[in-house]
Order: C-alpha cells, then structure tokens, then sequence
C-alpha cells in the first residue's frame, strides 16, 4: 500500500526446500521491486513456468533496472549500484537470494533496461537435492 503497488502473481507449486529460506527469497526481491520502482506506482509480476525437472520463476517490475553490465556484480555480497543516498540497503539481498537458489540447487539471473525495467529469474528443482543446509 505504501509503494501503491500493484502485484500480480501465478498460481505457485509446491516445492520442496527450507520454507524460511525460500520465503526470504521472494521478499528479497519483492522488497528490492518496491525499493527501486522509480516516480510511477510499482508494477510487479511474480510468475512460475513448469520446465520438466525444474520450475523457473520470475519477478517483474517497471523499476528504475540497472544496466546490463552490471548484471553479474549485482549478486556479490555488499555490492550495490547505487549509493545510500539514493536508496537505503546493505547490498546483501540479492546475494542472499543467489545463496538460496544455489542451496537448493538452482540459480538465478536478472535482465534489466534502465529506466524501464528488470525481471529476476531463479530455477529451483522439482527434486530437492541432497541437503547443502
């Protein structure tokens, strides 16, 4: 309500995985779509496709995106693209997000287009591999 958000979201599977972890997942980057959604109200789409042995997920947003170079440096622990005068953060939520999926044997990337947007995929078995926790 704060953000004046509008959030969408698919019908989810079940999955198998630490229900804390995986929670933290999501609300890092829901959180993260909220934070950087820019002067418009925060669109966000949080979506599921069945892929054979794996689910992908997503999170879309109309954010401020960040620019395709960045998109690796972005999972690194304390990185941040942007200084804490224009968005508050400790620049561990994404590579918090980038532990998870791999604890749980998936991996997760991001595309973006400053100004316009950025959508966060993360694959997670439909098998939980042998407990990395």
């Amino acid at each position: 309500e704060k953000a004046d958000a509008d959030v969408t979201y698919a019908s989810m599977p079940t999955v198998m995985g630490d229900t804390d972890l995986l929670n933290q997942l999501f609300q890092n980057l829901i959180a993260n779509s909220l934070k950087f959604h820019g002067d418009a109200p925060a669109k966000i789409e949080i979506n599921v496709q069945d892929q054979n042995e794996i689910w992908l997920f997503s999170v879309n947003d109309n954010g401020v995106g960040f620019d395709p170079k960045n998109r690796e440096d972005i999972f690194a622990l304390y990185k941040k693209l942007h200084g804490n005068s224009e968005y508050q953060g400790s620049g561990i939520g994404l590579a918090t997000c980038s532990k998870v999926a791999e604890i749980h044997g998936g991996k997760i990337w991001a595309e973006s287009k400053p100004g316009v947007g950025s959508t966060f995929y993360f694959t997670l078995p439909k098998t939980f591999p042998a407990a990395k926790i």
